[in-house]
Formats: C-alpha cells, sequence, structure tokens
C-alpha cells in the first residue's frame, strides 16, 4: 500500500508540474470533489478532472503519451508497483483522448520492456495461459510483482540453496548407492572347504 501511495503521489506530481499554478488549484478542487469526501485523491482523479476542463486533443498530443509509452522501461532496482501504476496511466491518457489499444497490445508492450534478466521466465508465464483472452493486464502485473517478491527474498537468504546442498555433501554417498556400486566379494572369499567321506586310516600295529 505504501508503495501504491508513493506512486499515485509521483504521478499527482508529474501532472501538477506541468501546469500553471491556478490551473493546479482548480484541477485539485475538481478532484476532491470527484473523489469524494474523506476518499484519497488519486492520479486518476486528477487526470480525468483535468481531461474535463482543459482538454484539447490534437495528434501532437497523442504522439506525446504514445512516445512515452514507446520509451518506458522497467528498472531493474525499483520494486514494479509504482513504475507499472505509471505506464497504466499513460494508457489511461491514450484512451483520454480516445486511443484504446488492445489488452494484448499492451501486455506485449510490457513485456519487451521488461529487464533482459527478466524476459525469458516472465514471459513465459505470462503467455503460458489456456487462451489468448486470458493474457490480461492483471495476470502480466501479478508476475512481474511476483517475480520481484521472489528475487527480494532470494537477496534476503542468498545461503539457502547452498546450505542445503552443503548438508547433503556433508551426509555422504547413500548407502544403498555405496552398496550398489561396492565391487561383489562373493567370488574373492574362499569357498568353505566340504568334509568327505575318506576312508578310515587304521594304524598298523
Amino acid at each position: 500500500m505504501a508503495a501504491w501511495d508513493s506512486a499515485n503521489e509521483r504521478s499527482i506530481g508529474f501532472m501538477s508540474g506541468a501546469m500553471e499554478e491556478a490551473i493546479v488549484h482548480r484541477v485539485q478542487d475538481t478532484a476532491e470533489t470527484a473523489a469524494g469526501a474523506g476518499n484519497q485523491v488519486t492520479a486518476q482523479h486528477w487526470w480525468d478532472q483535468a481531461s474535463t476542463l482543459y482538454n484539447i486533443t490534437t495528434p501532437a498530443t497523442i504522439y506525446q503519451i504514445f512516445v512515452q509509452i514507446w520509451e518506458w522501461r522497467m528498472s531493474l532496482n525499483k520494486p514494479p508497483q509504482g513504475q507499472l501504476d505509471h505506464l497504466l496511466m499513460l494508457y489511461n491518457q491514450l484512451e483520454a483522448e480516445g486511443q484504446m489499444l488492445p489488452t494484448l497490445t499492451r501486455v506485449m508492450t510490457l513485456l519487451a520492456a521488461l529487464p533482459k534478466d527478466w524476459q525469458q521466465l516472465v514471459t513465459h508465464q505470462v503467455l503460458n495461459q489456456p487462451a489468448i483472452a486470458n493474457i490480461t493486464w492483471a495476470v502480466a502485473t501479478a508476475t512481474i510483482g511476483n517475480h520481484w517478491d521472489g528475487l527480494q527474498a532470494h537477496k534476503k537468504h542468498p545461503q539457502m540453496k547452498v546450505n542445503k546442498l552443503s548438508a547433503v555433501q556433508r551426509k555422504g554417498p547413500n548407502q544403498t548407492l555405496q552398496q550398489q556400486t561396492a565391487p561383489y566379494q562373493g567370488s574373492l572369499s574362499k569357498a568353505p572347504q566340504k568334509k568327505g567321506k575318506g576312508k578310515a586310516h587304521t594304524r598298523g600295529a
């Protein structure tokens, strides 16, 4: 939740930084009204109100948004949620301009923008769905979040796998395996002497 709040504040900051002060106050007031008393004002509220009040669709505006989406890349060094929220906001801006990209196109664009070290595993998991309709934005972002969580857990316990392997090595080879691979000794041992029925020797007188 803290990561979402931080991303939301940054997104509002991006928008307000591009506005004149008088416009910022007006958008803020209408956004608070749209959110409702006691509710948090989100970047989506800001965008919706700014679009309603001042939106003028031009090819240049659409192009600028598209370029931001095209150039977006996920960083390895930051939690993904805030970055994903920013990308989703750009898609929402594009949609507000009347240009809605198909879900599959959004997901493919997202996967192509992942760090190279992530792409093979994350892409395989996202695309391994029973039908194309199941390849959704929610599936993609959840997979990315799970991958990030796994990496962080591994950083906290980097010796986990090594310790398990060491423990196996300390136990020594499997006893059954030793028995199976040990040279067969039966043929090398001396067979027991059979006592035959010999003729009784009599002592000479």
